[in-house]
């Protein structure tokens, strides 16, 4: 007897047999959908930034930048598309951070190195002695 693995849908809440992309059949169908209309628009308006394509379509930004991310719109091929910096939401076109952001979290990033050397090269207030080393 072969048993169906079965989940809920992310996108609706359906319950459906379980395949590679986490969704229900008229889930998947909905999204091939918004990702074809998004190709269809940008074949015919190229230079379209992401709040136009998101106008033209009524595809939500959100799902734009999911499309972006997982590399099924090029942003090679549309050189006005862009999505939100994960830190500060400033529009990049790749990565998860924009250069501000990075440098400021390495730069962070070096200071907290530098006071974590200041404190261990100090000696600690007390020290445990084992009796055996004396």
């Amino acid at each position: 007897m072969t048993m169906l693995k079965v989940a809920h849908c992310s996108g609706c809440g359906q319950v459906y047999q379980k395949n590679i992309r986490n969704l229900c059949q008229d889930c998947c169908r909905s999204l091939d959908d918004e990702l074809d209309r998004c190709e269809s628009y940008l074949r015919r308006n190229r230079r379209a930034t992401t709040e136009q394509l998101r106008e033209a379509t009524g595809v939500p930004v959100k799902k734009i930048t999911a499309f972006l991310k997982e590399n099924r719109l090029h942003l090679a091929s549309y050189p006005n598309l862009t999505y939100p910096c994960n830190s500060c939401q400033a529009p990049i076109r790749q990565h998860h951070l924009c250069c501000s952001c990075r440098v400021r979290i390495i730069s962070d990033l070096h200071i907290l190195k530098e006071q974590e050397s200041k404190k261990a090269s100090r000696p600690s207030a007390f020290q445990i002695r084992n009796a055996a080393y004396r």
